[in-house]
């Protein structure tokens, strides 16, 4: 993104399921430049964040934090049976 100024670009979020990095106010119509992107499920959207350095834009999308669960062993039977078809 060589020569363009940083007051010019803009990334959004679009319907929580897309990207978009495009150029605005540019005097130059071939100067114009838009792109989306998909964005997979389980992001953070409120953690997406961009850097815009020596005509370089990185952008970080980072992941949900999988929350797992607690099995309290105290609840857990001493012994368990699993019953399986066989093959």
């Amino acid at each position: 993104m060589a020569g363009v100024r940083k007051e010019e670009l803009r990334v959004e979020v679009e319907d929580s399921k897309y990207l978009i990095i495009r150029t605005e106010a540019s005097t130059e119509p071939d100067r114009k430049f838009m792109r989306k992107f998909r964005l997979p499920g389980r992001i953070d959207i409120d953690g997406i964040s961009a850097e815009y350095e020596n005509g370089v834009i990185a952008v970080t999308v980072p992941r949900l934090i999988r929350r797992g669960f607690h099995i309290d062993p105290a609840v857990v039977p001493e012994r368990l049976e699993v019953l399986a078809r066989a093959a």
